[in-house]
């Protein structure tokens, strides 16, 4: 069974900006994410994961993050799942892809219209 680690991320006004934590959780593997939560890391596995290894896999990704957001200033909360349970996960680049075929379709009928209207 496959397991993700999602992660929201509060920012403070005192902290580093949005741009330089978003930045270092990029490096680390995470993806940008729609929904009630900021980023998901998918846990690489050859095959179903025990109770043991998901533990390890949900330690090291949380001290991952705790050292790499020291002196950030900013609070997140880590949720993890199995990919089966985390629901529907869509990423960024899905949705921007979408957004962009949806401006396509507007254009083109825009031009439809004008070319009617004349």
């Amino acid at each position: 069974m496959s397991y993700i680690t999602r992660v929201s991320v509060w920012f403070n006004s005192e902290g580093a900006s949005p741009s330089q934590v978003i930045n270092k959780l990029l490096d680390m593997g995470f993806s940008p994410i729609r929904g009630a939560y900021d980023f998901a890391y998918e846990h690489e596995s050859d095959g179903d994961m025990s109770e043991s290894e998901i533990t390890n896999a949900i330690l090291e990704i949380a001290n991952a993050i705790h050292d790499t957001l020291a002196g950030f200033n900013v609070m997140y909360t880590l949720d993890t799942h199995s990919k089966d349970e985390a629901g529907d996960i869509l990423p960024l680049e899905d949705i921007d892809a979408e957004l962009e075929q949806t401006r396509k379709e507007l254009e083109e009928l825009e031009a439809e219209e004008n070319d009617f209207d004349q």
